[in-house]
C-alpha cells in the first residue's frame, strides 16, 4: 500500500478520519471496534471507509509498538489526536515501507484540519526519517517488538507452546483473514443456492472447513450485505466457523428445552433453533437490555421468534431459582471473556486486556459454570465454550467445575478429530476432555469447547 499518503486531501481526509476512529477505539471497552468504526465513519463513501479503516487496523496491530516509537521521537507527551497521528504516519514509514515526505505533509494536513499543533505533529512526523525503531530491553521484548504483542502474552504463552508455536500465534493474529465467514441457515436456505448467489455478484466462495453449511467468501471487492437476497431472507448469519463449531458440539435436539446463557447478540441462539427447524424451546439470557433487543431483531429476521424465549436475567441468579435448577436438557454456557481468540479481526484486545481482567473473568466465569450445572438436568449436557485463549478462563475454569459439580467430561476431540487438544498447565482435572481452535492451526478464532454430561 505504498504512496498512499501522496494522494491529496483523499487522504488527509482518511488521516484524520483515522486518527480520530483510533482515539474513540481505545477510549471504550463497551462496544467492539466494528461498531465504533461504522458510528465514526458511517457518513462517508466506500473508499474513503475502506483506506480509513485499513490506517486504523494496521496501526492497531503494532499499537503498543508504536506507543514505543512515540515515546522515543516526541519530545513531550502528546494529546491523544496528535498521538494518533503521529502513530499512524510512524506505521507508515517504519512498517509499510512508505515515503516520509508525503506521509509527514499528509499528517501535518490532518492536523490542521482537526484543529490540533500541526507543526508538533509535522516535527515530530519529520523526526522519523532517520528514527530506526525502539531498541529491545531483553529477548522477551525482543519478540515483543518483533511480533508486536504485549509483554505479559509473551511471557504467559511462550512456557505454554514453545516460542516457535507462540511466533506462528502471534504471526496469525497480525494477518487479518483474508474471507468472510457466513452460516448458512439450512432450515431456510440450500447452501449451493447461497454460494450461488455469491458467485453471481463476482465472490469467490468456498464451503467450510471444519462446519459444512458454512461458506467462506474471499475478500477483494466491497460487500454489501444489504445488496443481497440471502441476507434479506435471514439465510446467512455471519460468524466464525469456530464458533459455529461450538453449537454442533452441543447438538441440540428436537422437541428438547434448551437454555442458551448469555446469549445475545444471538448468533448460538439461532443456530439452535436452525439446527432443530424450530421444534425446540430456547430460553434466551443475557444482562444486557440492549443487546437482547438485538437478539430479538436478529430471532425476527431468521424467523425464530416463535420458539426463543428471552430473558432479561443474571445466570447466577438462576442457578439458585427452582422454576430453571434441573429443568434444561442443554445448556449452552459461552461466558464474557478477554476475546484474546479474535485478535485477527479485534486488534485493539490485545492492547486493553491484561493480566487483572484474566484474573476478573476468570473469577465470574467460574461463578456462571457453577450456577449453568445446576440447570442442567440429570443426564443432560453442558457446553461450555470461550472465544479466548487463556487457561485460566478455559482449561481451569472446566477442571473446576468438574471437582465441584456433578459432571462427567465428554470426548469432544473424538468426534471433531481437528480439534486441538487442551492445554496442560498445572490444575487442569486430568479427567478434562475438551478441544480447542487455533489462528495458527485451523485459519479461525481460537476457541475452547468442553462439553459434560450431568450426572443422574
Amino acid at each position: 500500500m505504498s504512496g498512499r499518503a501522496g494522494s491529496g486531501g483523499f487522504m488527509i481526509t482518511c488521516y484524520a478520519l483515522a486518527a480520530r476512529s483510533l482515539v474513540a477505539v481505545m477510549q471504550t471497552r463497551s462496544y467492539p471496534i466494528q461498531y465504533v468504526l461504522r458510528r465514526e465513519l458511517s457518513d462517508y463513501d466506500d473508499r474513503t471507509q475502506s483506506v480509513t479503516r485499513s490506517l486504523v487496523y494496521e496501526t492497531l496491530r503494532r499499537y503498543g509498538t508504536l506507543e514505543r516509537v512515540v515515546e522515543d521521537v516526541a519530545r513531550s507527551r502528546l494529546p491523544p489526536l496528535e498521538r494518533a497521528l503521529v502513530m499512524i504516519a510512524a506505521n507508515a514509514i517504519l512498517y509499510e515501507g512508505e515515503h516520509p515526505a508525503p506521509v509527514t505533509d499528509c499528517a501535518a494536513r490532518a492536523a490542521k484540519r482537526l484543529g490540533v499543533n500541526h507543526r508538533r505533529v509535522h516535527g515530530v512526523v519529520a523526526d522519523l526519517e532517520d528514527y530506526e525503531g525502539p531498541e529491545p530491553e531483553d529477548e522477551v521484548d525482543r519478540l515483543c517488538l518483533e511480533y508486536h504483542h504485549p509483554r505479559w502474552f509473551v511471557e504467559r504463552f511462550e512456557p505454554l507452546l514453545g516460542r516457535d508455536e507462540l511466533k506462528r500465534l502471534m504471526e496469525a493474529h497480525n494477518r487479518p483473514p483474508d474471507y468472510y465467514t457466513f452460516r448458512v441457515n439450512t432450515a431456510a436456505a440450500d447452501v449451493d443456492e447461497v454460494i450461488g448467489e455469491f458467485e453471481e455478484h463476482g465472490f469467490e466462495v468456498e464451503r467450510g472447513r471444519y462446519v459444512e453449511y458454512c461458506v467462506r467468501v474471499r475478500k477483494g471487492r466491497p460487500l454489501r450485505l444489504e445488496e443481497l437476497e440471502c441476507w434479506r431472507k435471514g439465510w446467512i448469519v455471519p460468524q466464525d466457523e469456530a464458533a459455529a463449531l461450538v453449537t454442533e458440539v452441543l447438538d441440540p435436539q428436537p422437541g428438547e428445552r434448551i437454555a442458551d446463557l448469555c446469549a445475545a447478540p444471538g448468533g448460538k441462539t439461532t443456530h439452535i433453533a436452525q439446527l432443530t427447524e424450530g421444534d425446540v424451546e430456547i430460553l434466551a439470557v443475557d444482562v444486557s437490555r440492549t443487546r437482547l433487543r438485538r437478539l430479538r431483531r436478529f430471532a425476527e429476521r431468521m424467523g425464530f421468534e416463535d420458539c426463543i424465549e428471552i430473558l432479561r436475567a443474571d445466570v447466577r441468579r438462576l442457578g439458585r431459582n427452582p422454576r430453571f435448577v434441573g429443568k434444561f436438557d442443554r445448556v449452552l454456557l459461552d461466558p464474557p471473556c478477554t476475546s484474546l481468540g479474535t485478535l485477527r479481526t479485534d486488534p485493539d484486545v490485545k492492547w486493553k486486556i491484561g493480566p487483572r481482567e484474566v484474573r476478573e473473568l476468570a473469577a465470574k466465569q467460574r461463578q456462571l459454570i457453577r450456577a449453568a450445572a445446576r440447570l442442567v438436568k440429570p443426564g443432560g449436557v453442558l457446553v461450555y465454550s470461550t472465544c479466548t485463549l487463556t487457561p485460566e478462563e478455559n482449561e481451569l475454569v472446566a477442571s473446576e467445575a468438574l471437582k465441584t459439580e456433578r459432571l462427567r467430561a465428554e470426548d469432544v476431540r473424538s468426534e471433531f478429530d481437528f480439534l486441538s487438544p487442551p492445554l496442560e498447565v498445572n490444575g487442569v482435572s486430568p479427567s478434562l476432555e475438551a478441544g480447542r481452535m487455533w489462528p495458527h492451526v485451523h485459519d479461525t478464532s481460537g476457541f475452547f469447547v468442553a462439553r459434560f454430561r450431568k450426572l443422574r
